[in-house]
């Protein structure tokens, strides 16, 4: 593989030294730090339910006149699988009431969608870029 296919990661310094310690006893034949770190990422990925995986973490939830609707399953908990974000259109502006914002990436995705385009464009509204 070509060094184009790799990638740096900092992990601390404790980290290391137990993987370290793993690596002089023997355990499990592991030769050297990448070959456990691969293996240890490799494990928790299977620990991942696919559908979990292949979600996107926004997604178009519902639209009217006004706004839209959006579920950003980057801020789930315990409680819930994400949280709805109301995106605002304004004749000057598109709003996210979660983030105050005419620029983040609620707003982004809402701009990407074809349908709220429509919406803009049939209102005389130019989209934000």
């Amino acid at each position: 593989m070509s060094t184009d296919e790799y990638t740096t990661v900092r992990l601390p310094k404790e980290l290391m030294e137990e993987i370290d310690n793993i690596l002089k006893r023997g355990v499990m034949g592991y030769k050297s730090r990448a070959e456990f770190i691969k293996e240890a990422i490799r494990e928790k990925l299977r620990t991942i339910p696919r559908e979990i995986l292949e979600q996107l973490p926004l997604e178009h939830f519902n639209l009217s006149e006004n706004g839209v609707r959006i579920l950003d399953r980057s801020l789930a908990n315990k409680h819930s699988r994400g949280r709805i974000i109301d995106v605002y259109f304004k004749p000057d502006k598109v709003l996210c009431e979660y983030c105050e914002s005419t620029s983040c990436r609620h707003v982004k995705f809402a701009l990407s969608l074809s349908e709220v385009q429509e919406i803009l464009n049939k209102k005389g509204w130019k989209i934000p870029e």
